[in-house]
């Protein structure tokens, strides 16, 4: 297996290739959520970082779903449970996720829209989008919220799926109000190094005075606040509630330590 930062990891898998990052998290759930108060939530393994990939992402589920741009709610990562996109950088986010959360939304459209078309008898063919409402020639017969609850995003995505033509695009190409910007404007807590989570802890790493450098002796002593010492062999860190006082911790636990090179 090579890796690669190119239109998606590269991997000699076997498998039908999928778009950029959907390769390797290949199963529908994992990118997309409808839920059943009419909000499709986006769930990419990129971070905000001042890109406006908040925007953008959300632009491209929208167009290929057919639902309006409020719709959207492009959810935070959360390492468990995210698609493992590797990192947020190089400009790859529209070129992996972009491309991952296209196919993956135009084939959740053809999910959704076999299931309408097999419950109201209504060929798949005859069956519009309109702001995530199902619509034949004689009227409603479903809609994204209405299978909400109906699993059917627990499969990998298909490699026969088919996006959009750039011409039946509404939204993509199109400028739309950047949704990180209200917040960093405002001196929000906008980002990524803004996060407060419940329990969450800093933590500093003490470096050894020299590379292979082994740690001789370590003097006791207080440390600032909750912070606490963290020791496997000549490894040492501090973990703490606060980065200042992670960060004093970290000063006095180097002015204690006595390394031999």
């Amino acid at each position: 297996m090579s890796h690669g930062f190119g239109a998606a990891l590269k991997v000699d898998d076997g498998k039908p290739r999928l778009p950029g990052s959907l390769h390797l998290n290949r199963r529908l759930s994992q990118w997309l959520h409808f839920r059943a108060d009419g909000v499709v939530e986006v769930k990419p393994g990129k971070v905000e970082l001042g890109q406006g990939i908040l925007t953008t992402l959300a632009q491209i589920a929208a167009d290929e779903l057919d639902v309006a741009l409020e719709r959207i709610r492009v959810v935070s990562v959360v390492t468990p449970e995210s698609p493992d996109e590797a990192v947020t950088s190089g400009s790859l986010s529209v070129q992996d996720s972009g491309s991952a959360i296209r196919h993956a939304s135009a084939d959740a459209r053809r999910i959704f829209l076999s299931v309408a078309a097999q419950r109201s008898g209504v060929a798949f063919d005859a069956i519009t989008v309109q702001d995530g409402d199902f619509i034949g020639p004689h009227g409603k017969v479903g809609s994204y919220w209405q299978f909400a609850d109906a699993g059917l995003l627990e499969v990998e995505a298909s490699p026969e799926a088919r996006a959009k033509p750039v011409a039946a695009r509404r939204l993509v190409g199109v400028s739309a109000p950047r949704r990180d910007l209200p917040g960093k404007l405002q001196g929000a807590p906008a980002y990524v190094h803004d996060l407060r989570l419940p329990g969450m802890l800093h933590a500093r790493v003490i470096r050894p005075s020299g590379r292979g450098a082994k740690l001789e002796a370590l003097a006791d002593g207080a440390l600032p606040g909750d912070a606490r010492l963290v020791r496997d062999g000549d490894f040492l860190a501090v973990l703490a509630g606060t980065e200042w006082d992670a960060e004093g911790a970290a000063a006095r636990i180097a002015a204690r330590a006595r390394w031999q090179e």
